[in-house]
C-alpha cells in the first residue's frame, strides 16, 4: 500500500466507529513525520473539496459533461473519506442556501475539531483558520463579505488581504478584519479578542455609532462581557502559544500552569494537591505528552502522580507515583 493509499485509509478510519481502539496503532504510525505529513494533506484537501462542493459554480454543475477519468478519480479520492465522515457524525456540514432568499451567498459550511487539536481549515480566499478542540464554526461567504460565526471554543483567524470585510461574530462581539492575525475565545460569560498581527476593530454585535467600538494594536487584547467592550491589555505569552505543541511557562502558578495544559491536551491532568505553599512553573512542555508533563511537575515540587483508569493523571500530594 503507498503512503497516500494509506493515509485515506487512516483518514477513514478515524472518522469511523472503531477509532477510539484504533487510536494507539494510530498515534504510533503518525508519529513518524512522513505519514503526519500525508495524513494532514488528506484534511486539507478534504476540506477544500467540501467547501468548494458548497458553491453555487459547483451546485449548478452538469456532472453529464465532465470526462469520466476525472470524476472517477475524484470519486476513488474522496469517497471513502466521505463515507468515513458520515459515521464519525458531523465533523463538516454543508449547508447550501437556494433560492432568491440568498441570491449573492457564494457557499457556507460548518466546521468542527472534535478530535485532535488543533485543526487547520484552508478557506477560498486565502485565509486560514486555526480550531482549538471542540470548537465550531460556520463560514458564509457573499460577494460583498466574508462572514464567519464562533458557536463553540477558540480560533484563531489569518485573514488574507483583500476588498470584501472579513467579520467574526461570537456571543456579543464582532471583530472586522482585513489582513491580521488574531484569536477569538468564546466562554459562558464572555468573548476575548487578542491580537497578533495587523489591526483589528473589536465592537459588541449590533453596535450602533453611539456605542463602544474599539481599535486594538497588535500585542493587544480585549474582552465583551456583559454587552461592553472592555479596555485593552497586553497579551500573555502564553495566551498566543495554543496552537503549537510545545507550551512554554514562565514563573506560572501551578494551578493556571494546569489549566492552561488542559486547555489543548487530550488526556487532562489533574491538579488535587492541598498546600498553601507557592509553586510556580517555567519550562517547555508538550501538549500531546500529559503523562511527561505531570511527572515532570511531581518530580520538581515533590509532589505525587497518579495515573486514573480513564487515562487521566492527577498530581496529588505526597511523592508516591503510579
Amino acid at each position: 500500500m503507498s503512503l497516500e493509499q494509506d493515509a485515506d485509509d487512516w483518514f477513514t478510519r478515524m472518522r469511523g466507529p472503531g477509532a477510539s481502539e484504533a487510536r494507539p496503532q494510530f498515534e504510533a504510525w503518525y508519529a513518524v513525520p512522513a505519514h503526519a505529513e500525508a495524513y494532514e494533506e488528506r484534511v486539507r484537501s478534504f476540506d477544500t473539496v467540501m467547501f468548494l462542493a458548497s458553491t453555487a459554480t459547483v451546485r449548478n454543475r452538469n456532472l453529464g459533461a465532465a470526462r469520466p477519468w476525472v470524476f472517477q478519480t475524484a470519486f476513488r479520492k474522496y469517497a471513502a473519506a466521505t463515507i468515513g465522515l458520515m459515521l464519525a457524525g458531523a465533523l463538516v456540514l454543508i449547508v447550501a442556501e437556494r433560492g432568491s432568499g440568498s441570491p449573492q451567498l457564494l457557499s457556507r459550511m460548518e466546521v468542527a475539531s472534535l478530535e485532535q487539536a488543533p485543526r487547520r481549515i484552508s478557506l477560498p480566499d486565502g485565509s486560514t483558520v486555526i480550531l482549538d478542540r471542540g470548537s465550531r464554526m460556520q463560514v458564509s461567504f457573499d460577494r460583498s463579505q466574508r462572514r464567519l460565526r464562533l458557536l463553540v471554543g477558540r480560533a484563531r483567524f489569518s485573514v488574507a488581504h483583500e476588498i470584501r470585510p472579513f467579520i467574526v461574530e461570537a456571543g456579543a462581539g464582532r471583530i472586522i478584519a482585513h489582513g491580521t492575525l488574531f484569536d477569538v475565545e468564546l466562554t459562558q460569560a464572555s468573548v476575548r479578542v487578542a491580537l497578533l498581527q495587523g489591526a483589528v476593530e473589536v465592537r459588541e454585535a449590533g453596535a450602533n455609532q453611539g456605542r463602544k467600538r474599539l481599535e486594538l494594536a497588535a500585542g493587544q487584547a480585549t474582552t465583551i462581557e456583559r454587552g461592553s467592550v472592555g479596555e485593552p491589555s497586553k497579551i500573555a505569552a502564553a495566551q498566543s502559544q495554543w496552537p503549537n505543541d510545545m507550551l512554554i511557562l514562565d514563573g506560572v502558578e501551578i494551578g493556571a500552569a494546569v489549566a492552561e495544559f488542559n486547555r489543548t491536551t487530550p488526556v487532562p491532568v489533574l491538579y488535587e494537591v492541598q498546600s498553601g505553599r507557592v509553586m510556580k512553573v517555567t519550562g517547555a512542555f508538550r501538549r500531546s505528552d500529559p503523562e511527561a508533563f505531570a511527572r515532570q511537575l511531581g518530580a520538581t515540587f515533590g509532589l505525587g502522580v497518579e495515573a486514573r483508569e480513564d487515562g487521566s493523571f492527577a498530581l496529588v500530594n505526597g511523592p508516591r507515583s503510579q
